[in-house]
């Protein structure tokens, strides 16, 4: 945006230079000599319609021009100046003051603010943990804040401190640019805590587990709320499991594109993982009791029921 911006700020200063230059042409074939400068100075009263009248253009494609540069300036004020101009200008300057440091501790530590980013957040508020938004970018941190999102505006290399990093409890990058991802890991290298990757990508991904990432998902196939559910479960080894009786209880996961569990049948996981599968969810038929030859396949929502710790083998299985 801010380059969108400038390209046509600095067309619109052009213009006005190619105008004051037609001005002065104009006012030649209208029988009367001015300067390059009063065609610059009839330009900036005529496009802003302040209009003093010492200057006057007489013939019809004289008035036909001045009525253009009239429009052409009301619609550059109104179109353009002030809802990514000067609005902006005031937000950053005067409306919203963006802290650059936390005192918040025993928090989850967020870097980058995304389209993902806010499904994490409610799980996290859901769970009653704390939590950062780290941004290096101001529009960002500033979309954060509207959110009502508890954020920072600090560069990577200054964040250790400024967001508390020795006393958080984990880190999740979710910027989907290498780079910055790597300057985070490098930046938290020696820091003992778990380090999830967000990216879209996985050809990349072992880049990011040579700078000793913990884990990292990509989300393309996995629903937002499911990416975040996964990331927090990755976090707190604590799955959403809901008790039934004793040490046995259910859960409900999605399968991503590339699980290893895709592609098995019931059967083959009752085995494998020693669960049993209640209920499929898929593309908007429920199927109950799935027999032991129905396979499982990605996307599929399924309802699992066994022993806590099967069914944490069980997760392992589906997020590998």
């Amino acid at each position: 945006m801010k380059k969108k911006t400038s390209v046509v700020l600095g067309l619109f200063i052009f213009s006005i230079f190619l105008f004051a230059a037609l001005a002065v042409e104009i006012k030649k074939s209208e029988g009367e000599e001015i300067s390059y400068l009063d065609g610059l100075y009839w330009v900036v009263t005529t496009i802003t319609t302040v209009g003093y009248g010492d200057i006057v253009m007489s013939s019809y494609a004289g008035k036909i021009f001045a009525i253009f540069v009239q429009i052409y300036g009301i619609a550059f004020l109104f179109g353009v100046a002030i809802p990514y101009i000067m609005i902006p200008w005031a937000e950053r300057r005067f409306l919203l003051s963006i802290p650059d440091k936390t005192d918040v501790t025993d928090h989850i530590l967020i870097f980058g603010y995304t389209k993902l980013t806010p499904h994490l957040i409610s799980q996290i508020e859901k769970l009653g943990a704390r939590y950062t938004v780290v941004e290096t970018d101001r529009d960002r941190a500033v979309e954060a804040l509207k959110n009502s999102h508890n954020a920072i505006l600090c560069k990577t290399d200054s964040c250790r401190e400024n967001a508390n990093v020795d006393s958080a409890l984990s880190a999740v990058i979710m910027w989907d640019s290498v780079e910055k991802s790597l300057d985070v890991l490098i930046t938290l290298q020696d820091v003992d805590i778990p380090k999830i990757a967000v990216l879209s990508d996985p050809f990349y991904a072992r880049y990011l587990h040579y700078a000793k990432v913990s884990n990292v998902i990509t989300p393309k196939s996995v629903a937002g709320a499911q990416v975040a559910k996964i990331i927090l479960e990755k976090i707190t080894r604590d799955m959403d499991v809901k008790t039934v009786l004793g040490e046995y209880g259910m859960t409900e996961l999605m399968i991503p594109e590339k699980s290893i569990v895709a592609g098995m049948n019931v059967q083959r996981i009752s085995k494998k993982y020693t669960v049993r599968i209640l209920a499929v969810w898929r593309e908007g038929k429920l199927v109950f009791m799935p027999p032991d030859d129905f396979m499982i396949e990605k996307r599929d929502m399924v309802l699992a029921f066994g022993k806590r710790g099967d069914l944490i083998k069980f997760y392992d299985g589906v997020v590998a």
